[in-house]
């Protein structure tokens, strides 16, 4: 009697492969491009919590801003890579260095494609620690809600946004929503 010929093999491999399926996560659904996104930067957002500020609004916006991300492969007026310059909350520009980029601003039909200056900075903790420290003590944000996220976008999207408020808000609150943010809060 012959053993060990390709179909012994065939069922090895086939219980080994069983076996590793059921030992294996029984989380089968795959993670999204968005949703690594998120996991890729909250991390970083976490740090505004620190300065009595939520997360999961920070964690938004980079959402927002980036475009989970994608706009970070663009372009800056200058051709070089957006994503070196660690700046995944729009900040504008206010000190320091910057890059220039085109950007959309105003709303509906009033809006027109600009070249902006854009804040630089040194990591994404600077960038998040900045956004803190920059909502806690600019007087624009004085009247700031700190209930809870959406009430808390709702008072500052009238300075943050460079379009409709409104709809930047409620933007915000649908990606906080659609993605569980509060978690990080």
């Amino acid at each position: 009697m012959r053993s060990g010929g390709t179909g012994d093999l065939k069922k090895v491999l086939l219980v080994l492969f069983l076996l590793l399926a059921a030992l294996g996560s029984t989380d089968c659904h795959a993670v999204t491009p968005d949703q690594h996104y998120v996991e890729s930067i909250a991390a970083y957002a976490v740090r505004v919590k620190n300065q009595g500020l939520f997360p999961s609004v920070a964690l938004a916006q980079s959402c927002w801003e980036t475009g989970f991300g994608k706009s970070l492969d663009n372009l800056d007026i200058s051709g070089y890579p957006i994503r070196q310059y660690n700046n995944v909350l729009g900040k504008k520009w206010r000190f320091g260095n910057y890059f220039e980029k085109m950007t959309i601003e105003g709303a509906g039909a009033a809006q027109v494609k600009v070249v902006r200056k854009f804040q630089v900075y040194g990591s994404l903790e600077e960038c998040f620690d900045d956004y803190a420290r920059n909502i806690q003590k600019n007087p624009a944000y004085k009247d700031k809600d700190t209930s809870n996220p959406e009430a808390f976008i709702r008072s500052i999207a009238r300075h943050y946004a460079t379009d409709n408020p409104d709809l930047y808000a409620s933007g915000i609150i649908r990606i906080i929503k659609k993605y569980n943010l509060t978690k990080y809060d």
